[in-house]
């Protein structure tokens, strides 16, 4: 690289079960308040998934609200939630009525994969069990309104930039749970050598749907247990039993530092290095002993230039999965050494699910809040010590502490690794 250039976060925007406002999602964070609550989708009585973190019915109609046109058309959930995000983090950073030159303004998105709906492929499947191509041709405007036909991958990244006017870099990622992290480090990595000014990036996705929810069953990831849905989801416990599904987006302003002073834009902090891995073992488990983790957050310190005894926060990817978070675990204690014990390590998606290719949006922006503030949400439903899983996961409880640096990791299925640092802006 010819020119190093250091990349400052200036906006913040989310629209999780916890709600669509950072502060509202920070501030029941801290409080260890659960957003997964009944799965309440119509004829779902027997379903063996119980318990999902969906945004509250009052929360989408306000995202529908603020979108009457995208909501009109398609209205796919994913899509609204992507540009409610980005309008919040781009007013957060000042940045919704800049009148200044935008062709080095861009938007790095990770998105989940498109719907099959169950109700098109009963609609034009004929008396022998067949799909009647030829009826469907003649009917395809009827499909649902978020059907993967009309909404394709790469539609909410492109929206946001048309909406507003972000004419710079553009890019779509879709890499399993790892994507948003991904998506991220891909718009720091623009910034860093000098190809852009700033990047809207992040992610979105909304799987609560019966293909969605059968998929992980299917899969033996998803929790079916009958519990409380808020005590369902149990990262690092020893009697966690799967992950609980997800919906939202959470997104940031990424932006070149120079470019952000010049135009007096508040600095949340700064990120200082990414990587991301393969873990080339198994398309539907990590491997045991962590080895594509601990490379991706070996190799993110690397780029930062930073020591493992520098990190004082990890966000976990804790999927409350028997294999990811004994995996993860272990590849923590791998990187960090003795240092592990002085780490705190907690896990959001005991908070609003798992929200798969978005997942590492919203718990960037709480990695970003939490260097920035100093303070540690809890990993809640921790009740039951795993031996596999000793760190310190601040159970239940909220922490205050220094935190000089951190690192946000994402591990997906087919083995992609994700690990990004964020450290306190300023520092050297």
């Amino acid at each position: 690289m010819s020119s190093k250039h250091r990349v400052v976060i200036t906006g913040l925007g989310m629209a999780t079960s916890l709600g669509t406002t950072v502060d509202e999602n920070w501030s029941k964070a801290l409080e260890g308040q659960s957003g997964i609550k009944e799965l309440s989708l119509p004829n779902t009585e027997k379903s063996p998934v119980r318990a999902v973190g969906s945004v509250a019915l009052r929360d989408w109609q306000k995202i529908q609200a603020a979108f009457p046109g995208e909501a009109a058309q398609e209205g796919e959930r994913r899509t609204l939630f992507a540009l409610w995000s980005a309008m919040s983090a781009l007013d957060d950073a000042g940045l919704t009525k800049y009148d200044g030159p935008k062709d080095r303004f861009g938007v790095v998105l990770a998105a989940g994969l498109g719907i099959n709906r169950l109700e098109d492929i009963h609609r034009w499947t004929n008396q022998n069990k067949e799909f009647d191509l030829e009826k469907f041709g003649k009917e395809y405007k009827d499909i649902h309104s978020e059907s993967l036909m009309k909404n394709n991958a790469h539609r909410p990244a492109a929206l946001i930039a048309k909406k507003y006017g972000l004419n710079g870099y553009n890019s779509t990622i879709t890499t399993a749970c790892a994507s948003a992290t991904q998506a991220i480090g891909t718009a720091y990595r623009s910034i860093y050598r000098g190809d852009s000014d700033m990047i809207v990036s992040g992610g979105a996705d909304s799987m609560i749907n019966p293909v969605g929810l059968i998929f992980f069953v299917l899969l033996s990831a998803a929790a079916v247990s009958k519990d409380n849905p808020s005590e369902i989801c149990r990262p690092f416990d020893r009697k966690r039993s799967g992950l609980v599904m997800g919906e939202g987006s959470g997104m940031v302003v990424l932006e070149e530092e120079s470019h952000a002073l010049k135009r007096g834009a508040k600095i949340y902090a700064e990120v200082s290095g990414y990587a991301s891995t393969m873990d080339a073992y198994k398309v539907t488990a990590p491997h045991p002993k962590g080895i594509g983790a601990e490379r991706a957050m070996i190799n993110a310190l690397k780029d930062a230039d930073m020591a493992p005894d520098e990190i004082d926060y990890i966000n976990a990817h804790g999927t409350s999965t028997k294999l990811n978070d004994s995996a993860e675990t272990l590849a923590i204690k791998n990187v960090f050494k003795d240092h592990a014990r002085n780490l705190s390590v907690t896990s959001s998606k005991a908070l609003i699910g798992h929200l798969l290719a978005a997942s590492g949006g919203p718990e960037f922006v709480f990695t970003a809040l939490t260097v920035n503030r100093d303070e540690i949400h809890p990993t809640i439903n921790q009740h039951n010590p795993d031996p596999k899983c000793d760190l310190d996961y601040v159970p239940n409880i909220k922490k205050s502490a220094a935190v000089r640096a951190a690192i946000s990791n994402s591990f997906g299925f087919g083995g992609q690794n994700g690990s990004i640092v964020v450290k306190k802006y300023g520092s050297s």
